[in-house]
């Protein structure tokens, strides 16, 4: 679309590597809002961000080096070369910046699951300005597609499904569904984990219209069951009641409550008739077996 927004002499600036700097700030800046509501140390909570950025673009880089390793093998200085050669993989930036964050949470005497809590909430702010950036640099490109919102990319043949649009849009009503959340008293974990179950279908259905996946359905499905962990974990709900109240929401949906509790009533009248009528089946059995061993008297004869 536009990889390059203006030069000045020899410098150029891309519109990946703006977007990318904007979400970076705009991301600090929900943490650094989130920090100050929740009586942190506002200057350890920016200084663990921004450690935590560089660990992500150091995961991204070697992420994206390690699929395309055919490509670096025979010169490995490329990989250093990232204007030149450049390339970034969203897993990887995203599996790099939790481990960095995983380790200097400790060293800062941070509690993991509250610090987890402000990051994601930067997390979604940041990845909003970058799928942007990304889809005006032309990476992430989606299928070919004969929408009429497909748009062309530069260097590539055919009209492409704008994948990091649609992602940008659902990324931002996540967070916008995320921020009161992470405003209020909550358990501690709650708010990484419902980003990263959203996230993780979000994925999940957008990497079907990538041209390339490269692992994506695997890994979204990883940060989906990780979500799924940790919001039990951090709070007192059990996963089968609430598979039970999803199950019963599901055919309420599509039968209607009246009809859902006729089918509950019936359900139970049969359960009833069906357990009276085979405890009297077991009985009757268990008095002809007595008959049948008792052994003839003279008297009976």
């Amino acid at each position: 679309m536009l990889p390059v927004l203006f030069s000045i002499g020899p410098i150029t600036i891309s519109s990946f590597g703006l977007f990318l700097s904007l979400g970076f700030i705009y991301g600090s800046f929900l943490v650094w809002r989130l920090a100050r509501a929740w009586e942190l140390s506002e200057e350890k909570a920016l200084d663990l961000i921004i450690l935590t950025f560089f660990g992500g673009l150091i995961g991204a880089r070697l992420f994206f080096v390690a699929l395309n390793f055919e490509f670096f093998a025979n010169d490995l200085f490329k990989i250093f070369l990232a204007t030149k050669y450049p390339g970034l993989s969203f897993w990887g930036g995203f599996l790099g910046g939790w481990l960095t964050l995983f380790i200097f949470a400790r060293r800062l005497k941070f509690n993991f699951l509250q610090i987890a809590d402000l990051a994601a909430v930067g997390f979604l702010g940041g990845l909003i300005l970058a799928d942007i950036g990304c889809f005006l640099g032309g990476c992430g490109v989606g299928k070919v597609s004969n929408a009429f919102f497909a748009v062309p990319i530069v260097g590539l043949v055919g009209k492409r499904f704008p994948v990091q649009i649609f992602e940008a849009v659902i990324t931002g009503l996540i967070l916008l569904r995320i921020w009161p959340a992470a405003t209020h008293f909550h358990n501690f974990g709650k708010v990484v984990s419902l980003s990263l179950i959203s996230l993780g279908l979000v994925k999940l259905v957008t990497e079907y219209f990538r041209a390339a996946h490269q692992g994506g359905y695997f890994l979204s499905l990883a940060m989906f069951a990780l979500g799924m962990v940790m919001y039990y974990s951090s709070s007192n709900k059990s996963p089968v009641a609430d598979a039970k109240s999803l199950f019963r929401f599901i055919l309420g949906f599509f039968i209607g409550t009246k009809s859902w509790n006729l089918v509950l009533e019936g359900l139970k009248k049969n359960w009833y008739n069906f357990r009276i009528s085979f405890n009297w089946k077991l009985k009757k059995s268990f008095k002809v077996l007595r008959r049948a061993r008792v052994k003839p008297t003279p008297r009976d004869i």
